[in-house]
């Protein structure tokens, strides 16, 4: 049965709230082409003056950990719960709650997991897009968790039910980015083409608010009308070309330059055989980091 798809408003509440997040990055767009696609945007940890603002990053992300593992409706009822059984004291169930979610996530594996994070927030404050399928149990083995999209995401606009496939990719060490985008397309197309044969490998659970579980039944049995699917990558890396340092718009310009021109440069040579129709379909979000390994350690330590 079909069941009637959701208004754009009711969309905007089944949403994360992204907002604290997105303050401490600073993003802009990529005029395509090159290379060919629907959108690019870069990303950079904001600035603040003269001081790249890690520290409230790391935080912030960390602090959607909760959102990315529980539905709306589920935390509420877990809070509630817990709540009562701790004498109403609600930093104390809040706390609780927080560590339960902490265990879903791996230590030792940062990067995958590091880079889902990301896809869970763009996805949401770029596209309106929220979760609906994903990859379970998340704390299975790493050779599992290579196979599939890193994120499936929900929109409807313009008469169709848009799902937005994800793809992640975190390289730590230097002069990867041209393996790390080539490696993301790679793994995107191949996500896109092998779809409906590996639907059954995703599953909807806590994490998918009650109104998008008919529509991921839907996708999932093949009776989704009008599906169409839009692939997203996100390629963070180790930056290796210095930023400039005067002040914060210097600092900000420079980036963009560097993004622009990672872009500028990029082999998208595996596109040649793909249907045109399906390559106005990617978008590209692309991250510089300057010190990701810390960073990669310092999130793999404290969440």
């Amino acid at each position: 049965m079909v069941h009637e798809m959701l208004s754009n408003d009711q969309l905007q509440e089944l949403l994360a709230d992204t907002s604290a997040f997105i303050q401490h990055v600073h993003y802009f767009v990529h005029d395509l082409p090159p290379p060919p696609g629907a959108s690019a945007r870069g990303i950079a940890i904001n600035t603040v003056d003269l001081a790249e603002k890690k520290d409230d990053f790391l935080r912030e992300l960390r602090n959607t950990v909760c959102n990315w593992v529980y539905s709306k409706s589920r935390y509420k009822e877990l809070f509630d719960r817990e709540l009562e059984a701790r004498g109403y004291d609600i930093q104390n169930a809040a706390s609780h709650i927080d560590s339960l979610a902490r265990t879903k996530f791996r230590r030792g594996f940062p990067q995958g997991q590091f880079g889902e994070l990301l896809l869970f927030n763009f996805l949401q404050f770029f596209f309106n897009a929220p979760p609906i399928l994903r990859k379970m149990p998340i704390t299975t083995n790493t050779a599992i968790e290579r196979h599939g999209s890193d994120a499936i995401h929900y929109t409807y606009a313009d008469g169709s039910n848009i799902i937005l496939l994800g793809e992640a990719k975190t390289y730590k060490s230097k002069y990867k980015f041209n393996s790390a985008f080539s490696d993301a397309l790679t793994s995107i197309l191949s996500t896109y083409h092998n779809i409906d044969d590996e639907l059954f490998l995703y599953v909807y659970d806590e994490f998918i608010e009650e109104p998008l579980r008919d529509i991921a039944r839907q996708l999932k049995d093949g009776q989704l009308p009008n599906t169409r699917y839009e692939l997203v990558c996100i390629i963070s890396y180790e930056e290796t070309n210095k930023k400039d340092s005067h002040n914060e718009a210097a600092i900000k310009q420079s980036i963009e330059k560097i993004v622009k021109e990672r872009f500028n440069n990029a082999d998208a040579s595996m596109l040649n055989e793909e249907n045109p129709a399906l390559i106005q379909r990617i978008h590209y979000i692309v991250f510089p980091f300057w010190g990701l390994e810390k960073i990669l350690s310092d999130f793999d330590a404290n969440h």
